[in-house]
């Protein structure tokens, strides 16, 4: 039922109306040319205008950005859809409508990075009609950017000024996404992260405020490759971290740029154990991977250096 009712509404909403741009879901109906490449938007040239009139709300008289984020990796929000519109929004800032999808930890870092009165949440399955949209392009690689560490550097302060937190860097912390189904560090040795005080915890359980707190603590940071990369933004560039890899070196920190806000090694590990819920091309990346003794001795390494 939902796939004839989108699809009915899609029907209707390329031929009607006289907006310069409609907005349903991630679909942008529209009579200009978009130049941006941004794949999480839909356009749909218009080729006719009728005078059909849907419910919908008018956003016209006005030039918002436009920024949908229907992901829930916090990487890809991250590197592909907020970095590069932040890069140009923070020069020429204008109201910004944001269709979101109800991730709260998203929400909740927008709310932190851009002001009150420059925000508008779009609802999911509301129909918008706008004169003006600035759409722009996906990214990945930061260091396209020539003054990306200053960006992040910036980002960061401004999240920890909205929330009044301060650094106080005395902690050695490990984060294994064992609440998470891919890429988890199994049977991690609680004797040993006792002995090496060392706390474990459970970053995607906590609000965004609650994760900048627990973050600003770090002085070590040992985590599996994923979407914690984005983690690193909130360390600092005195704070060791060790990044698990299963099978190779898969390391997006390296790749786009983030190993180098922070003191940054990387560990592959063999000792692997296939993930049932495993999402990329080759599945053996996003592996499980078991607390070893080479785990165990890297991770003292990192503290040993850092004292």
């Amino acid at each position: 039922m939902m796939n004839i009712k989108e699809t009915f509404t899609k029907l209707l909403l390329s031929i009607s109306g006289k907006s310069n741009y409609v907005l349903y879901r991630n679909f942008l109906f529209t009579n200009s040319l978009i130049t941006a490449k941004n794949d999480r938007v839909k356009f749909i040239r218009r080729k006719v205008s009728l005078p059909i009139n849907l419910d919908s709300t008018n956003l016209e008289g006005e030039e918002f950005y436009l920024l949908l984020i229907h992901v829930d990796n916090i990487a890809h929000f991250f590197h592909d859809i907020f970095f590069p519109f932040y890069v140009k929004w923070r020069k020429n800032k204008k109201r910004v409508c944001v269709s979101i999808k109800g991730d709260q930890f998203q929400r909740e870092f927008l709310e932190s990075i851009i002001e009150p009165q420059y925000l508008i949440f779009l609802e999911y399955e509301q129909i918008y009609r706008f004169s003006k949209v600035i759409v722009t392009p996906e990214g990945r690689d930061l260091k396209v950017y020539d003054n990306y560490l200053e960006i992040c550097h910036e980002i960061k302060e401004i999240c920890f000024a909205k929330h009044s937190i301060t650094e106080r860097r005395t902690k050695n912390l490990i984060y294994g996404r064992n609440e998470l189904s891919r890429k988890n560090l199994l049977n991690i040795d609680q004797e040993f992260l006792k002995a090496n005080n060392i706390e474990q915890v459970s970053l995607s359980k906590l609000s965004f405020k609650d994760y900048l707190e627990t973050l600003s603590t770090a002085t070590t940071f040992t985590y599996m490759v994923g979407a914690g990369v984005f983690n690193l933004l909130f360390l600092g560039p005195d704070v060791r971290v060790l990044e698990i890899n299963p099978h190779r070196n898969n390391s997006w920190a390296q790749m786009f740029g983030m190993s180098h806000l922070c003191k940054f090694h990387v560990v592959v590990t063999k000792n692997i154990k296939p993930s049932t819920a495993a999402t990329q091309d080759e599945a053996v990346l996003d592996s499980h991977a078991f607390f070893d003794e080479k785990i165990a001795s890297e991770i003292k390494q990192l503290i040993s250096s850092n004292n």
